[in-house]
């Protein structure tokens, strides 16, 4: 199956007086169907370029790129008439409320049987109950379930958010996932950049970690976190009755052991390869209550790799 997203080295520059910033230098995306892919990385690594220049929004430098098998720079038209694109800090009219403004996106665009598709939106984001409500009455979190709806509006089989949990509360971005989850089993893929990953984290599928304009990695991220594994070495956690200094010993005369490290009930092993068995052998008789590999969480794979 195609890939939603593709980009071929990628670049977008500017000139700052006589100095060149590179916003996106040199990217090579791959964003499969049907997935929620996270473009990861700080404030000013350069996402929100990226996002314009695959809308078509900004014109890149060099490199090239393809959405929906559409290319950005010579179809961008098409594109937008395909994906749903919510920008960061999207904006509507104050005064209008949450259905009025929604029918002002749907005429814009030329929505057909646009009064049943605001219905529908308004009812999936949660925001029917409140469609009389002004937009400057709302609060942070309705807001962006507002922008979330007008992406919704074409029912796009891509969604391209841009930081969409971003000012938002714990229950405002607990709610914002939940929402992406059901369209995401719904069959939609969802494309979300963020520097906030704890936040985001939780549901994402495939992630791609952006830093100073370029991607440093990107996959699934079970792959990724493999990877990391191999690369860093293996951690195993060793939770038992009595942490004795000739386990210690014991455990650190076998080969691939590189450091053992002793806290009041448990041991942490760290290995340069898979080391079970030996690990296991080295404990016989002893009264071990847990022997767990620790796995990389997603902020391990930020910290190795977004730098």
């Amino acid at each position: 199956m195609a890939p939603v997203i593709e980009t071929h080295n990628l670049c977008k520059y500017y000139r700052v007086g006589k100095e060149v910033i590179k916003a996106v230098d040199g990217v090579n995306l791959l964003v499969p169907d049907g997935c929620i892919f996270g473009l990861i990385g700080p404030n000013g690594a350069g996402k929100s370029t990226l996002i314009h220049l695959l809308m078509g929004i900004i014109l890149p430098n060099s490199g090239s790129g393809e959405v929906l098998g559409y290319d950005i720079v010579k179809e961008s038209i098409e594109i937008r008439k395909r994906v749903g694109f919510m920008p960061e800090g999207i904006g509507f009219y104050t005064d209008l409320t949450a259905e009025q403004n929604l029918r002002a996106v749907a005429d814009l665009i030329g929505l057909e049987d646009k009064d049943k598709r605001v219905e529908e939106c308004l009812r999936t984001v949660g925001l029917w109950n409140f469609k009389k409500l002004k937009y400057k009455e709302m609060s942070t979190g309705m807001k962006q379930r507002l922008g979330l709806a007008q992406a919704l509006l074409k029912d796009p089989q891509l969604l391209i958010l841009d930081e969409p949990t971003a000012g938002i509360d714990p229950q405002g971005a607990r709610e914002f996932r939940d929402l992406v989850k059901e369209l995401y089993k719904e069959g939609k893929t969802i494309f979300i950049s963020t520097h906030l990953l704890y936040e985001i984290g939780p549901i994402l599928t495939h992630i791609a970690i952006m830093n100073k304009g370029r991607i440093t990695v990107q996959g699934g991220i079970d792959d990724i976190k493999e990877k990391l594994l191999s690369t860093q070495g293996y951690t195993y956690e060793i939770e038992m009755r009595e942490v004795k200094q000739e386990i210690k010993e014991r455990l650190s005369s076998i080969d691939t052991v590189k450091e053992v490290i002793m806290e009041p009930s448990k041991i942490l092993v760290r290995c340069s390869e898979p080391s079970s068995s030996e690990l296991m052998s080295a404990l016989i008789g002893e009264e071990v209550y847990s022997f767990r590999l620790v796995r990389p969480s997603l902020e391990d794979v930020f910290r190795a790799y977004a730098r």
